[in-house]
């Protein structure tokens, strides 16, 4: 609600109520009261408080822009510079310094010496270790005399004809002959030369004409000539016979055992004669005995006894 205030310099007391009125007034001072008046109006309070709350969020809105712009300018000022590109093919072959070679001439490269021819064999190229070669070699002997000495009857020598070099003949045997081999055995080897060995076999057989009865023949020692330097064994020639030359006998100084031994034997060979004993380095007795075995046959036997 508007209300006016009055200005002047004089005034008078009203008869009629007792209040103040203002005397008569100049031109001069209506003409400033005119200026001078001033007019009050009534705001309501609600729309006061409407106005502060926006004015709130105005100051949260331009604190949070502050506070964003900080740190956007932090993060951009830390950030390292970036690097430059690499330059391209054609910059660089730009930049380059050029230079000119002047040509060279080709160096002449020599041959490669050619190593001189070494004397290597075949069994050196095969490296096989050499008792491997000599045990393989002792039996291939072993069986080519068996099939040298075996004879069943029958014409098929298929096997030894591989087995003997091709221009040796195959045995001639009669008809009616048989050959049966009781055992062969290497006894010797020996490397002749590189990758050849020569091999003594020892053989025992027996022999049949007509139909009788076996006749066990000496033994004989074969002797053969055996190739390994290509892998292969192979024979080389006829094998070489000899008879075997019977060592001279050695008696062994038996004596007589004492009786404590001499029980010792009847508990191992009961009823066995003892022919006589002796001791040896170690206090043994050593007691040779003639012991009955299968089909009612006695054959010497030894037997060690602890005194």
């Amino acid at each position: 609600m508007a209300s006016s205030r009055v200005t002047g310099d004089t005034f008078r007391i009203a008869a009629a109520n007792g209040t103040l009125e203002p005397a008569v007034r100049s031109p001069y001072v209506r003409l400033m009261d005119e200026k001078n008046q001033e007019v009050y109006e009534r705001i309501p309070w609600e729309s006061l408080e409407k106005q502060g709350g926006d004015r709130q969020w105005l100051i949260l809105g331009i604190a949070g822009a502050v506070v964003a712009g900080s740190l956007g300018y932090s993060f951009m000022s830390n950030r390292p510079a970036p690097l430059p590109p690499p330059p391209t093919e054609a910059a660089a072959a730009a930049t380059a310094p050029t230079t000119t070679f002047a040509p060279v001439a080709p160096v002449p490269v020599p041959a490669p010496a050619q190593p001189a021819p070494s004397l290597v064999t075949e069994a050196d190229l095969y490296a096989v270790h050499p008792d491997s070669l000599a045990a393989e070699a002792a039996a291939h002997a072993r069986w080519v005399v068996r099939e040298l000495l075996a004879s069943d009857g029958s014409s098929e020598q298929g096997v030894l004809r591989s087995l003997l070099p091709a221009d040796i003949p195959l045995p001639s045997i009669p008809e009616g002959v048989l050959v049966f081999v009781e055992w062969v055995d290497s006894v010797g080897v020996e490397e002749i030369d590189i990758g050849t060995y020569r091999v003594d076999v020892l053989a025992r057989y027996m022999v049949s004409a007509g139909g009788g009865d076996y006749q066990r023949v000496d033994p004989e020692v074969f002797t053969l000539d055996i190739a390994m330097a290509d892998g292969m064994p192979r024979l080389l020639g006829a094998p070489g016979v000899k008879a075997v030359e019977s060592p001279a006998t050695v008696g062994l100084g038996l004596s007589a055992v004492p009786d404590a031994v001499a029980a010792g034997v009847e508990t191992l060979r009961p009823g066995s004669e003892i022919v006589g004993g002796y001791v040896d380095q170690g206090g043994i007795w050593n007691v040779v005995v003639m012991a009955t075995g299968p089909g009612g046959v006695i054959r010497p036997e030894m037997i060690p006894i602890s005194p």
